[in-house]
């Protein structure tokens, strides 16, 4: 996200790429980090430690690393890029959620 945008190959495959891009990119985030300090050995999901888990990385990450955006060269903040981040780490949250997860542990 923070990449200089002339770094980028040009690649137009269909019309709404880059929101389908930052879509994937924040769902996949959002997804991976829910379940970050949860305990495999609960066999609940602890609602509180996910909600926080997800306010940092699927809603503060996607804010934050679109402002930062503005002084990266060749890129620039865009609202639209901002709403699609923030549904994508709601996608990623609902995943989380009913997707059964099978938990694996170092132990």
């Amino acid at each position: 996200m923070l990449t200089p945008g002339n770094k980028f190959p040009e690649a137009d495959f269909f019309e709404f790429q880059d929101k389908f891009i930052h879509f994937i990119c924040f769902g996949l985030l959002s997804f991976l980090w829910c379940g970050v300090g949860i305990d495999s050995k609960i066999h609940t999901k602890p609602k509180k430690k996910i909600l926080i888990n997800y306010l940092i990385f699927g809603i503060f990450a996607g804010i934050i690393l679109e402002f930062l955006q503005r002084f990266i060269p060749f890129r620039s903040f865009e609202f639209m890029d901002m709403i699609v981040n923030e549904i994508g780490g709601l996608a990623g949250l609902i995943a989380y959620l009913k997707i059964p997860i099978k938990k694996f542990s170092l132990d």
